[in-house]
């Protein structure tokens, strides 16, 4: 197989999921002006770049599951441990070096994830414990994926018969960046809840679960496109993801940083 070749069967699945969605997206922008706004996107919005058009959008787009557990009678909490479930399979999926099939999962894990929510509003089924779990087990969604990637570069050099092991910097560079990131995802949540229960919400930054969500799997899923490219050109194709994974994690950290410091002079100031 030829390089045009290549790239051309790494995309045919993305080229009919792309039109697929291009095409529903046209009839969601004419039909937007008509459409109810709803109260939980509005919720949702916050200062970054996922407003609520794209919220509304992808409400839309998984309506139909959102109806299917209607009917099957699926409560709230089995959605949110269903969706863990499915991370941390989407995780292995990542492990073992699909990285592109594992962006299609994460994609679908993560609209369950905006799925459970409104199951429990519009069945009338809401309840803090239910949005508790669903808080407590994102974390470790999260966590699934990141620790799948990184078990991916520490494990991916292993011999055959298992008796030889290589690990290259990049393989050893990839786990700690993730540890950063880890690290930033889950001081971001505890330092917005730990602000909340003292009376100083906020929901400053710019990497927040949507955003980390949307990027991750974007990338996952041209990631055998952008391998092909960079090989064509002689660099090393682990580039992208690093450099797609430092600015995470460099975006993360800043923005719990950020919510520390805004939170504490609040704080301060009340004091």
């Amino acid at each position: 197989m030829n390089y045009d070749e290549s790239v051309y069967f790494s995309l045919l699945p993305l080229i009919i999921s792309l039109e697929s969605i291009m095409v529903l997206f046209t009839i969601f922008s004419l039909t937007w002006s008509r459409r109810m706004k709803s109260q939980e996107a509005q919720s949702r919005v916050h200062k970054s770049f996922i407003g609520i058009f794209l919220i509304e959008f992808w409400y839309w787009i998984t309506s139909p599951v959102l109806f299917i557990c209607k009917k099957l009678k699926i409560t709230p909490n089995q959605v949110t441990i269903f969706s863990l479930f499915l991370s941390l399979f989407t995780g292995a999926v990542y492990s073992a070096g699909f990285i592109a099939l594992g962006g299609w999962l994460l994609v679908f894990s993560a609209s369950l994830d905006l799925i459970d929510g409104r199951l429990a509003r519009e069945t009338g089924t809401a309840t803090k414990a239910g949005a508790f779990l669903d808080s407590c087990l994102d974390r470790y969604s999260d966590a699934f994926i990141l620790i799948g990637i990184s078990i991916f570069y520490l494990t991916r050099h292993i011999s055959k018969d298992m008796t030889h092991i290589t690990i290259s910097a990049i393989d050893l560079l990839v786990p700690i960046i993730v540890m950063f990131l880890i690290l930033g995802t889950a001081s971001m949540s505890y330092i917005k809840a730990r602000g909340e229960a003292v009376g100083a919400g906020t929901k400053k930054g710019l990497m927040q679960r949507p955003e980390r969500v949307m990027i991750l799997s974007i990338y996952s899923v041209f990631d055998p496109f952008i391998r092909i490219i960079l090989q064509r050109y002689s660099i090393n194709e682990d580039y992208a993801i690093i450099g797609l994974l430092a600015l995470m994690t460099v975006l993360v950290n800043s923005s719990a940083l950020s919510r520390l410091r805004d939170i504490f002079k609040t704080l301060q100031n009340a004091d």
